[in-house]
């Protein structure tokens, strides 16, 4: 009989543990730990419920942020469509003067629009005041310092879309050390996505007008220093650099995405940079990698005689 008791009462325990586990995380330590530090005048939504384990989704938020300098002086308005938190480090969160950096977090919001200067800044320059999607998924591991970015995504619906993932050891999760990060950091690899569906074609003839030339003379000053660079380089490297020179020929229409990666040797930090200017360093040394549907073999050196 006891040890049926003992063995009803570490059930009724373990049961107790695990919904006041449940009842500390996802959409209710949101409430409790997070949004009363938020530097906001109002923050609201339409409904609210928990996801998965320790995540939570929000539709149609609105937050006020009180004036201040960053915003002239005048309250703004962000609105967001759907927030979706996968995870979330609340731990290290909860408590906004704390040195320690969230180990991680998986989140994604979508349809974000503002009144701000940030969200019409390209307004002159042809750009619609479209609607932002923002996705981030990473993971810092104080023990070894490596920061993974698996993915930090950021799109303008209708224009561009932005996808970069990175690895990096040497990252202290002490906010108080990122100053230094720069010294410290040394890159694995990363990968950088760049759709554009129709941001340069409306920013280029806006930029040229202001300088007071036509737009191809921006695209030839370019084509022209990549052209110098390449005349150094092997057929590894041509290759790379003619998707380059491909995607900024076609900046009136691009054919696809254009994907660049680096991979180095070695773990690379800024103080290798000055190794660029070797010939095919850029890929013995970083790994460098570009790719691009509409690639024309000879498209890097080709930008000289244009």
């Amino acid at each position: 009989m006891r040890a049926i008791r003992a063995s009803v009462s570490s059930a009724l325990l373990m049961l107790w543990l695990a919904t006041a586990a449940w009842a500390q995380n996802g959409l209710e330590r949101f409430e409790k730990e997070l949004k009363p530090q938020l530097e906001l005048k109002t923050l609201t939504y339409a409904n609210a419920a928990p996801h998965g384990s320790s995540g939570f989704v929000l539709n149609d938020v609105v937050a006020v942020i009180p004036a201040n300098a960053a915003t002239g002086d005048k309250e703004s308005t962000v609105k967001i469509q759907k927030v979706t938190v996968d995870a979330l480090d609340f731990d290290r969160m909860k408590d906004s003067k704390d040195d320690e950096a969230p180990r991680f977090a998986k989140l994604k919001l979508e349809g974000i629009t503002g009144d701000d200067e940030m969200f019409t800044a390209l307004q002159p320059y042809g750009v619609p005041n479209v609607p932002f999607d923002i996705e981030l998924d990473y993971t810092l591991d104080p023990a070894t310092k490596v920061l993974d970015v698996k993915t930090l995504e950021i799109s303008m619906r209708g224009q561009a879309r932005f996808t970069l993932s990175l690895a990096m050891d040497g990252v202290s999760d002490k906010t108080s050390d990122m100053a230094g990060a720069k010294d410290d950091a040394r890159l694995r690899s990363a990968s950088l996505t760049v759709d554009d569906t129709g941001l340069l074609a409306k920013l280029l003839p806006a930029w040229a007008q202001e300088e007071g030339v036509e737009p191809e003379e921006l695209v030839q000053t370019a084509l022209t220093g990549l052209a110098a660079f390449a005349a150094q380089q092997g057929p590894d490297t041509l290759k790379s650099l003619d998707a380059v020179a491909s995607f900024i020929t076609d900046w009136k229409a691009p054919k696809g995405p254009l994907v660049l990666g680096l991979k180095p040797a070695k773990t690379a930090g800024l103080s290798d940079l000055d190794k660029v200017a070797m010939p095919d360093a850029l890929t013995t040394e970083f790994g460098f990698t570009a790719t691009y549907p509409g690639t024309k073999a000879g498209a890097a050196k080709a930008g000289a005689s244009k």
